[in-house]
């Protein structure tokens, strides 16, 4: 048969599903986009059709020609959505990203179908992007539409209460008022919803503590608000049954609910007499189970995660979770230099046998919480991870996981989302692509005329940033959370932020950095090039430069702050010291300016607050050395500008 389109073909659908009919819409849609003719959607077509059909559920789809034309056949709505993609894509549509700067629409003076045979299974079952931060809501539109289209099939809003800072989690306020409009878009493409985040420190209030105060941890010396409930005391089992009751009635279209403890690295649960002798994952895992029970109750097809994370990241011992109840996985400690499952890699390699040991421990389910899109630790940036997400999928494939998930957050929206939205959601699909191919995809979406520069550009920053993520044992132990009275003299610190680990340790960071810093003139030089010859393509490559010149300032930046602490731990002269920290200085400075022309102003005191803990840093670094009333008086304005910046996100959080 001839699989010319013309006018007398029609796109044929005896089903009324809602997916389905959207399938349907939005083929007719992108055809005609394509420079096709506006095909009739009918339940039985008379003449050549591309007929649309579905079974009851699943993401797997066939594409076969046959002798009146196409047939497109989902296991599932939702994988006859995925066919239809999968379709547009043969015929040269792309999608890289949300915005119309992402995608490519292919003209044609006359469209012919494929007429191979293709079928496709996704490698896991769950697919997810986590929207983790207002400014991330606010373009949730954008996103939803570009996660199915990358073929992911759950949409995880990450949530935070009053009780809590929405610096990396969307506001439950906020995402209230834009259910309404966003539920629908959700729904009829047939994605799952996950929903909630940090929340157990919202099911006790704080002002029970004067009353009840055995409702709340022990910390050794006295029972305190800060931290987690304590697990074992029935009533407050009581008091986090019937608030999880009624989330649960306040959101009844999730799949998987997520109320988690306090977002901390260790030192928030209860050594009471009952609790002592339990783990943080015991501990975490009695109230998940309480909370598990009442979600049974209320929706029996719903599951609740435990979060394996930080202290909860050893599997549970002396508890065995009830049979709703699976784990997320969020190893947020680890390298992005390398894959997860590297053995070699003295961080990542104990990681594989602890996410193992938790995929037994629940049998209900495991799936991974990544962060290739996370700017908050990342530092505002987006490093290209191609080949660590890569390397990570095959490994959480060959070990059975059943979903990956990654959030999406930071303390600005994106002028470009780089090249980590394409490949993790290729890969998620399919984890044997290649991940270079699919950095070039992105290139190529993004600036057709450039792309080869474009690609290269790219390439030279995942260089740069794999040198700089190249952390150790040492630098893990220096994270922290801050100290929670004083930030300003014990700011929080991140994987990036272990500059003054003992020497030699902390030579071989700089050594590193240096490394990294060497990798960026040649994608400089390929991005100048790009943008002196690609005229028409001057937006999408001044979008890209931007984002990849906020990571070269920052590896600068890192760079300049570890001499500063090099030159120190090595007792330079008291000139030397200055000159490094004045050096690192400047280099925060660029920084900001960067910030001024590019961060729209909603969002720029979350930024600048954050911009302020690397400026802490430094101030740690000059306070060994500068004179008390130097000291006095950086610590008077660090606070005056926290103060003043902590006043304005909670104005904006109030609004």
């Amino acid at each position: 048969m001839n699989h010319l389109l013309t006018s007398h073909w029609a796109i044929e659908l005896p089903s009324d599903h809602s997916t389905a009919q959207f399938a349907a819409h939005e083929l007719r849609r992108a055809l005609q986009r394509m420079g096709g003719p506006v095909l009739p959607i009918t339940g039985a077509a008379a003449g050549p059709r591309i007929a649309l059909r579905h079974g009851p559920d699943g993401d797997g789809f066939v594409r076969m020609a046959d002798e009146r034309g196409l047939v497109l056949i989902g296991e599932g709505p939702r994988g006859l959505l995925y066919a239809v993609y999968s379709l547009l894509e043969a015929l040269g549509w792309r999608w890289i990203g949300p915005g119309p700067a992402d995608e490519h629409v292919p003209r044609w003076a006359q469209i012919r179908l494929p007429a191979a045979t293709v079928a496709e299974q996704p490698a896991f079952a769950r697919r997810g992007l986590v929207i983790g931060h207002d400014l991330f809501l606010a373009q949730a539109e954008a996103w939803i539409a570009w996660a199915a289209r990358a073929r992911l099939n759950t949409i995880f809003v990450h949530t935070i209460g009053t009780s809590g800072m929405p610096l990396g989690a969307c506001r439950w306020r906020y995402w209230q008022q834009r259910r309404q409009r966003l539920w629908p878009l959700i729904e009829e493409r047939g994605l799952r919803l996950e929903i909630g985040g940090h929340h157990l420190r919202d099911a006790v209030p704080r002002q029970l503590f004067r009353q009840q105060p055995d409702l709340f941890r022990h910390d050794g010396r006295r029972r305190v608000t800060s931290g987690n409930p304590c697990p074992t005391n029935p009533a407050t089992q009581a008091i986090v049954r019937d608030w999880a009751r009624g989330l649960f009635a306040a959101e009844p279209n999730a799949s998987v609910y997520h109320l988690w403890p306090e977002d901390r690295l260790g030192g928030g649960w209860c050594v009471c007499s009952r609790c002592a002798a339990l783990s943080p994952s015991d501990q975490s895992l009695i109230l998940v189970n309480v909370m598990a029970a009442a979600l049974a109750e209320c929706n029996p097809t719903a599951r609740i995660s435990f979060l394996a994370y930080h202290d909860t990241f050893a599997p549970p011992q002396q508890i065995a979770p009830a049979v709703n109840v699976e784990v997320v996985i969020a190893p947020r400690q680890r390298s992005y230099a390398a894959g997860i499952s590297d053995t070699t890699n003295p961080v990542n390699g104990p990681l594989a046998e602890q996410i193992a040991a938790l995929r037994v421990s629940f049998p209900a389910g495991a799936s991974m919480f990544e962060y290739y899109l996370d700017g908050i630790l990342f530092k505002s940036a987006l490093p290209p991870l191609g080949p660590t997400i890569a390397a990570d999928l095959r490994a959480y494939y060959e070990w059975g996981l059943d979903g990956v998930h990654v959030l999406l957050t930071g303390d600005r929206p994106w002028l470009a989302v780089g090249p980590n939205p394409h490949s993790f959601a290729a890969l998620a699909w399919q984890p044997q692509r290649e991940s270079a191919a699919l950095r070039g995809e992105y290139a190529a979406t993004r600036a057709p005329a450039t792309a080869a520069l474009l690609d290269t550009a790219y390439a030279a920053l995942e260089t740069a940033w794999r040198h700089a993520l190249a952390i150790k044992p040492a630098d893990v132990r220096r994270q922290h959370d801050g100290h929670r009275r004083d930030p300003v003299a014990h700011p929080p610190r991140d994987i990036l932020d272990s500059y003054d680990t003992p020497p030699p340790h902390c030579e071989q960071r700089l050594a590193a950095l240096h490394e990294a810093l060497d990798a960026l003139p040649a994608g400089e030089a390929a991005l100048a090039a790009a943008q002196h010859t690609a005229v028409a393509e001057q937006a999408a490559l001044a979008a890209d430069a931007a984002e990849w010149s906020a990571s070269a300032l920052l590896l600068r930046f890192l760079a300049a702050r570890q001499e500063a602490a090099v030159v120190q731990a090595r007792r330079a002269p008291l000139a030397r010291q200055r000159q490094a920290l004045a050096a690192a200085r400047a280099a925060h400075t660029d920084l900001l300016n960067w910030a001024a022309r590019h961060v729209p102003p909603p969002a720029r005191a979350g930024h600048r607050l954050l911009r302020m803990l690397l400026a802490l840093h430094l101030d740690q670094l000059e306070s060994r050395i500068a004179l008390p009333w130097r000291s006095a008086r950086l610590r008077w304005q660090r606070w005056r500008e926290l103060v003043l910046l902590l006043a304005r996100l909670w104005w904006q959080w109030q609004r």
